[in-house]
Parts: C-alpha cells; sequence; structure tokens
C-alpha cells in the first residue's frame, strides 16, 4: 500500500465518521488482523482486573507470522445480531465497544495507518538516524467517514502521546528485527529454538503484570534492555 498525504499528530485529517452510530464494522471479520501491543495489554489487563492468561481464555489469541507470535484480538463466531459475522469479542449487544475508554492502539488508530520512516540527521558527530512515523488515511477503510475534519491527537484519546509513539515505533522496529532472526532460525531449521525465544519473548513482554505505580513505559524499557542485552 503506497499511502497519499502524511500527517503528524498536530495535523487536522478528515477522519470524521459520526461517531459511528454503532456501525461497528471495524469491529467485525477482522480476522488476526487486530495485533496488540505490550501497551494493549497492559492497559487491558489493568483496566478489566484479568491477566494475560485470562484473557486468553475468549477474548485475544496467539497467531504467528513470519516467525514472531504475538497477540490480537480474537473474533468470536457468527452472530445473528451482525448478520451473521464474526465480531471481536468485546463488542456488545448494542454494537459499541466495550473498552472503548482503554481500546487497543490499531482500534484508536483506524481508519488510519503509520508510514514509518528513518531519516538521516546530521550532527556534530557526522550523522544519525532518526526513526518515527507519521499517519496516514487507509482509503476506503470506513464506510461512515463523511468528510469531517478532526486533530489526529484528539481522534487517538492517548494520554502523553508523544511518549507513546515512541514506545510505538521501538517496538515496530524491535518486532522487525526480531522476525528476521527468527526466519532466519526456522529457514536453518531451528524450529524448537524459534518456539523458544518466542516464549521467553511473550513473557517477559506481555505475560508479566507491569506494576501501576512504576508505569508502564519505564517498566517497558527495562524490559527491552534486559531482552536485547
Amino acid at each position: 500500500m503506497v499511502p497519499g498525504r502524511l500527517y503528524t499528530a498536530k495535523d487536522m485529517a478528515k477522519i470524521g465518521c459520526n461517531g459511528c452510530n454503532g456501525c461497528s464494522y471495524c469491529c467485525q471479520e477482522m480476522g488476526e488482523s487486530v495485533i496488540l501491543t505490550p501497551f494493549d495489554i497492559c492497559e487491558l489487563t489493568w483496566n478489566l482486573g484479568k491477566s494475560f492468561d485470562e484473557l486468553m481464555e475468549d477474548k485475544i489469541e496467539l497467531y504467528m507470522t513470519d516467525g514472531m507470535a504475538l497477540p490480537n484480538l480474537k473474533m468470536t463466531g457468527e452472530k445473528e445480531a451482525y448478520g451473521f459475522r464474526e465480531v471481536c469479542g468485546f463488542l456488545n449487544e448494542e454494537g459499541r465497544c466495550s473498552i472503548h475508554a482503554f481500546r487497543p492502539g490499531l482500534c484508536r488508530l483506524f481508519p488510519l495507518g503509520r508510514n514509518y520512516e528513518i531519516k538521516q540527521m546530521e550532527t556534530e558527530d557526522g550523522g544519525q538516524e532518526v526513526k518515527g512515523f507519521r499517519y496516514f488515511i487507509v482509503e476506503d477503510s470506513c464506510p461512515k467517514l463523511n468528510g469531517t475534519k478532526v486533530k489526529i491527537e484528539k481522534w487517538l484519546e492517548i494520554p502523553n502521546l508523544k511518549k507513546n509513539e515512541e514506545f510505538i515505533t521501538k517496538w515496530h522496529y524491535f518486532c522487525k528485527d526480531f522476525r528476521e532472526e527468527m526466519q532466519g532460525l526456522l529457514d536453518a531449521g531451528e524450529d524448537e529454538k524459534v518456539k523458544k525465544i518466542n516464549l521467553a519473548m511473550l513473557e517477559l513482554f506481555y505475560r508479566k503484570p507491569y506494576e501501576k505505580e512504576r508505569g508502564f513505559y519505564e517498566e517497558f524499557e527495562e524490559r527491552m534492555g534486559r531482552f536485547q542485552g
């Protein structure tokens, strides 16, 4: 997909959708596409009072692609109320999100996508790579888009958005490198090693609870250092 215009969180974009009005289009038949970050799982466990393993019982599932296992929102069996379509397990009978206040990042993002960029910045030492991303509108993604302009940071409704964007960037490139490493091991026939490393990654970043007193970002940085060290 080649994105069109790119936006920062401070920009206005034509992404208004009349508050969805019970549409729930983006909560139906999404397959394994709503992948959850460690921040998403942290928010779900804190706000629902459930562990990662408890969420695995009926709300989330693991899916492996390119050698990396990650959790995603689980689409439940076909529901008559939604025209016998599979829907997110957090969608209520009124067609509204029951976890809207702490919904996952990809749910907040829709109908936007992220275009990751690496820029070369000149420094006194010569140069430095700066990683980040900008947003773009995914064409034909939402049937309720009405052309109303909304400020992207308001649309996302994420506290401390700058810190969150830094985390999203770091996690994106970590996953990219992780997949490349795992794919190399798979190509070498090291399937059991890939499984062992994935279990360790899931335990450290997902299953092990985050402490509210410390806050997510500080603890995530510490865990990342431990994993990469």
